[in-house]
């Protein structure tokens, strides 16, 4: 007797696996970049200043793409201070708000030169805060014009006659913040936005420019900034953070982020009702109804894991993740992959050492549990498209912030009564994607069994596809209990295995548990 069933509906398609949906985000900010990953001082400091093994690290991940420099890290820098020779840049700009110094000496060479050793695009963050939109015009001039210009040939005087043909743009992070400088309401925001991509096209059409929402807290917000920039901007990010001390409620994330997509997705189709004129501020507002040639996409472009770190001076949001942090990671990016048809861009919140994927000091390095399980869903789908996986399981209850609320206190978190709660009774046991990539002839399916205490014996189940199973290759997240997390000691006590198994009708998943299927068709 089985406890579940999982139907692959190989006809069924449900959105194609897009290039940008793996990023990773480096920010001048923390230890994450200068003495992280940027460490000339270091034993395995490679000439240019980066340390071997984060890179090695970065190399493992295959990241479609780097963001750079923030998050926040990009509120304190003109970008004129991020390009030709180190000597001339300021040595360090004061992050006021931590009392922080950050040095300048890995700007956007450095960083564009990473993104192409790891055959990434480079998603650079503009500093939409306290720069122009005209600035933002200008970097685009240097990074990519071929004209006799002021700026391209500042780029020329830097030893860089190439364009260098940066495609991605993120007006700013997280502007309508007071953690921020430069913050702005949405309507000063939009009209900042609206000149900064009309003059940034004008130079260079091909470009795709962010624009920064918010999300559930505020959709005025998203609805002011869509309304103004519909037409003109490619995307609008939005970001959260996940997770809950109590591990089940932990599992119930996935609910909150497909809400969150669900909600920003009605805003973006309201504000493609202007082009129809229907929009009662359209006359009033625009005059006559914009030209929309394309609807705007979302870019998750900063979210992960965070319920336990401060800031602070010495180790800021050093966040240790554990066992079951890595199965909401791989939980959070099947949702991303469900809606590829909606979300363009996501990046995975950070890295190194800040909120990240992993940790380094003097001592060495080591990859967090989320990395193995970052790794495990990237390599199972990295390209094809995603098909519809029906699931008959065991539901469960669990309760989870409406939003990111802070650092959850474990004592509240046993409180089922706080107003910032969603909860959830509904919850499948079993969290199932499944992809098909025709080119290799490649069918892989991954698994997250929610269930804490119990395995669940269940039946697989293929339609429109037939899969050979005589020899199936099977990758695992393994680790003793949830709470296991890797150290510096013990680098691997969570890390993933890998065995050819013949498979039946049935598997039994373990309890808590990632299992990946690689099928040959």
């Amino acid at each position: 007797m089985t406890d579940a069933e999982i139907i692959v509906m190989g006809h069924n398609k449900v959105a194609d696996i897009h290039p940008f949906l793996y990023g990773q985000f480096i920010e001048l900010a923390g230890t994450c970049i200068n003495g992280g990953l940027y460490d000339p001082t270091h034993p395995l400091a490679r000439p240019d200043g980066l340390r071997a093994d984060v890179v090695e690290g970065l190399r493992g991940l295959h990241p479609t793409h780097i963001r750079y420099p923030g998050g926040c890290g990009a509120t304190y820098f003109d970008w004129q201070e991020l390009v030709g020779p180190r000597a001339d840049r300021p040595r360090a700009k004061l992050f006021r708000t931590q009392n922080t110094a950050q040095s300048t000496a890995f700007g956007i060479p450095e960083a564009y030169a990473l993104c192409r050793e790891l055959g990434a695009q480079l998603y650079l963050t503009v500093n939409a805060h306290t720069q122009s939109p005209e600035d933002a015009a200008n970097l685009v001039e240097y990074l990519n014009s071929t004209q006799p210009t002021r700026w391209a040939d500042l780029r020329r005087k830097h030893v860089r006659e190439e364009p260098y043909g940066v495609k991605l743009f993120g007006l700013g992070n997280e502007i309508y913040g007071n953690w921020q400088a430069g913050q702005k309401s949405a309507s000063e925001y939009a009209r900042w936005c609206r000149e900064a991509i009309l003059q940034m096209k004008r130079v260079d059409p091909t470009i795709k420019v962010v624009v920064c929402g918010l999300g559930r807290p505020n959709p005025e917000w998203d609805r002011t900034v869509l309304f103004e920039t519909v037409g003109l901007a490619d995307m609008i990010s939005v970001h959260n953070y996940f997770g809950r001390p109590i591990f089940k409620d932990s599992m119930s994330a996935g609910r909150i982020c497909e809400a969150m997509f669900n909600g920003l997705n009605a805003l973006i189709d309201e504000a493609l009702d202007t082009a129809l004129g229907v929009h009662p501020r359209t006359h009033r507002e625009l005059g006559s109804p914009p030209t929309v040639p394309f609807r705007p996409q979302i870019a998750f472009d900063e979210w992960n894991v965070w319920y336990r770190s401060k800031h602070d001076p010495e180790h800021d949001l050093e966040e240790y993740f554990n066992f079951g942090d890595a199965l909401t990671v791989a939980s959070l990016l099947h949702v991303v992959l469900r809606n590829s048809r909606t979300v363009g861009l996501s990046n995975i919140s950070l890295a190194l050492n800040t909120l990240a994927l992993m940790m380094a000091d003097r001592r060495g390095l080591f990859k967090q549990t989320t990395w193995y399980a970052h790794k495990a869903i990237r390599d199972a789908h990295a390209s094809g498209h995603i098909v519809e996986t029906p699931v008959s399981a065991p539901v469960f209850c669990a309760k989870h912030e409406r939003f990111f609320c802070g650092i959850v206190d474990p004592e509240k978190a046993q409180d089922e009564k706080l107003p910032s709660l969603l909860h959830f009774t509904d919850l499948s046991s079993l969290d199932v994607l499944a992809s098909i990539d025709e080119n290799r002839k490649r069918m892989t399916l991954s698994v997250v069994q929610k269930l804490e205490n119990r395995p669940l014996t269940t039946t697989l189940t293929f339609r429109g596809v037939t899969p050979r199973t005589e020899r199936v290759k099977v990758t695992r997240l393994v680790g003793l209990a949830l709470t296991t997390g890797n150290t510096m000691d013990h680098p691997e006590a969570v890390h993933l295995t890998t065995e050819t198994l013949r498979i039946g009708e049935t598997f039994t998943f373990p309890p808590a548990s990632l299992t990946v299927f690689e099928f040959d068709l």
